[in-house]
């Protein structure tokens, strides 16, 4: 398989259940934000505390209306690629932030290495300053920076040499932040990205991309290629509809930093945590 004609359309509905979500099952996770007093404020580090064991690949999400964390497990291939979309604002880096964080205290990095492609390194360079985080970093690169092309056209062919059984290792959890950018990328690289969502995970090469509501009409072709659907605050029917991949999913007012994902059967609602411990 080569990369110039991998532009293949496999949308396929994210409205059945997705199984590798360590899924809660009551319908009334939060659904009245509340405040909290600092003695209440949670970090990725306590939320994980009171898990024991986890299974492997797991990355959290954030925590349930009960206090306990909502998980994701990054081993069933029908996830494909995870969009996180809302207004600006609303927390989208921070959720994929809290995916990286939660990454390194829940897996090995022989399990699992993290790649991040942002318009803002800056935002993410903190993650590596201690020894024991840099294990886990594959690559940071800027949407600018003429060697993002060189990382994704890597993970192409790492996806093919892994689906003809060449090469194994670590999962991939690459995190694309500022996917509005998209379109700067090279027409050849476009392909390449555009074929890692549709086929990466099946190689063990998850995205997880974070974009602006206000895009979400002229980025259509690229969101319809996203299975996992995660939204926050956004206010502007259209962008719901886009985002969500549902006529039945309306605009609702979140605060900052919650969030909701489709299971399955219903929509979960969840709020971030601090980054740290």
């Amino acid at each position: 398989m080569t990369s110039s004609n991998a532009i293949v359309n496999t949308n396929r509905s994210i409205y059945r259940r997705l199984p590798q979500l360590l899924k809660r099952t009551r319908r009334d996770v939060f659904i009245t934000p509340r405040e909290k007093s600092p003695a209440d404020i949670v970090t990725v580090g306590k939320l994980l505390s009171s898990l024991n064991p986890v299974p492997n690949h797991s990355i959290l999400l954030g925590e349930c209306k009960d206090g306990l964390p909502f998980l994701m497990q990054l081993a069933d291939s029908d996830l494909g690629g995870i969009l996180i979309g809302g207004d600006t604002g609303c927390g989208k880096t921070h959720q994929l932030q809290v995916m990286a964080d939660s990454a390194m205290r829940l897996n090995s990095p022989h399990d699992l290495q993290i790649s991040i492609l942002t318009h803002k390194p800056d935002e993410w360079r903190s993650f590596w300053g201690k020894r024991r985080q840099e294990k886990y970093l594959y690559q940071l690169k800027a949407w600018y920076d003429p060697s993002a092309e060189e990382l994704i056209d890597g993970f192409l062919h790492l996806a093919e040499a892994r689906r003809e059984g060449k090469q194994e290792g670590a999962s991939i959890l690459f995190i694309v932040d500022d996917f509005n950018f998209v379109e700067d990328l090279s027409y050849a690289a476009q392909v390449n990205l555009h074929w890692l969502l549709a086929y990466g995970a099946q190689s063990g090469i998850w995205i997880a991309a974070g974009i602006k509501a206000i895009y979400a009409p002229k980025f259509r072709y690229w969101i319809d290629s996203f299975r996992t659907r995660i939204i926050g605050d956004t206010k502007n029917s259209e962008a719901v509809e886009i985002l969500s991949a549902s006529e039945n999913c309306k605009p609702e007012s979140h605060k900052q930093g919650f969030f909701k994902i489709w299971t399955g059967s219903h929509w979960l609602r969840y709020r971030l945590p601090l980054l740290g411990d």
